[in-house]
């Protein structure tokens, strides 16, 4: 079993971690309780109050913490929560657009590095997902086809049911894919898309705004497609060309030559991992092409067709054409 026995099950369970995560001195649990409550209107609901109440005590505490964590609370006393809502979809077809004001809060850690090198070692002094005051955010660890992977809630969450997936955390390695980890994480979402269904994982290579430099995937549940997934894409079989060169292919084997070779190419990718594909998408390295005020990244997401936008403001500069033009700026 991979988290939960059915979709059901992971919901009760995330939402019950959410809440017993809340403590009056755990800034960083507070943060992410927080982030995570505004992408569903149940869990907003259900967890309203106990946010509420633990604000005021970390307001009156004033704990210590972790940096990253200190400045993210300071922006939030400045502006308060009570205005804080659920995310807003606002679509702009074929792509997506989601006002989500606590992402841009979000340290940038490694995806504000411009591009280098596709490979680097893992850095122990770095943020990793190893740290001791991480372990209250971790949802679930266990062993799924001979390896162990830690599943964790993600912090600033953009996805639907957002997890951070570390296979072999305690090895530490580096943001660098293995055909071994390919192939089990093609066989994970393909197996456990019946239980969970909806189930998707994503990756960012170095140089591709991946932000921690240590081996780990992004997981959602989403059962509508993403843009990329549309049919109207020449990748799908469609007519149209999508902005970026995408290749889409079930073939393990196939899909795993591809990113061999970009491998060898010293090439930035983001990956899409679904129940029926993979879609292997080559890009232009972070820093290496000028990004518009309103884009805070162009990870897995971004490449995908869906846009984070911290403001109204934000979402009235951008359509469609600013998308599809901005995606197409990224294009080797």
């Amino acid at each position: 079993m991979f988290i939960a026995a059915d979709i059901d099950a992971f919901k009760a369970d995330f939402a019950a971690g959410l809440e017993n995560m809340l403590t009056p001195t755990g800034l960083g649990a507070f943060i992410l309780v927080l982030a995570n409550s505004m992408q569903d209107r149940e869990l907003f609901a259900r967890l309203s109050a106990p946010l509420s109440q633990t604000f005021a005590q970390l307001r009156e505490n004033n704990p210590d913490g972790p940096e990253d964590d200190r400045n993210v609370f300071a922006a939030l006393l400045a502006s308060g929560i009570d205005a804080l809502d659920c995310w807003e979809h606002c679509p702009q077809e074929p792509w997506e657009r989601v006002l989500n004001p606590l992402r841009s809060l979000r340290p940038a850690r490694v995806s504000s590095d411009v591009f280098r090198e596709i490979q680097q070692p893992f850095d122990p002094s770095k943020f990793h997902f190893n740290k001791p005051f991480l372990r209250p955010e971790i949802l679930w660890e266990g062993a799924w086809s001979g390896g162990q992977l830690r599943v964790l809630y993600n912090k600033f969450p953009f996805a639907p049911w957002h997890l951070l997936v570390v296979p072999e955390p305690q090895q530490c390695l580096q943001q660098f894919l293995t055909r071994e980890h390919h192939v089990r994480m093609l066989a994970l979402v393909a197996e456990q898309s019946h239980s969970l269904p909806g189930l998707g994982m994503a990756f960012n290579s170095l140089g591709a705004y991946a932000s921690v430099n240590q081996l780990h995937f992004q997981g959602f549940m989403r059962e509508t497609p993403l843009p990329l997934e549309l049919p109207r894409w020449q990748h799908n079989g469609g007519l149209e060309a999508y902005p970026l060169d995408c290749l889409r292919t079930a073939s393990a084997q196939k899909s795993w030559q591809m990113i061999e070779a970009l491998h060898a190419a010293n090439q930035p990718y983001n990956l899409l991992y679904r129940a029926d594909a993979c879609y292997i998408v080559p890009r232009q390295g972070q820093g290496l092409v000028a990004l518009p005020a309103w884009a805070q990244g162009m990870a897995w997401h971004e490449i995908c067709g869906v846009f984070t936008l911290p403001d109204l403001a934000a979402l009235e500069g951008i359509g469609a054409v600013e998308i599809a033009a901005q995606l197409a700026r990224l294009r080797c």
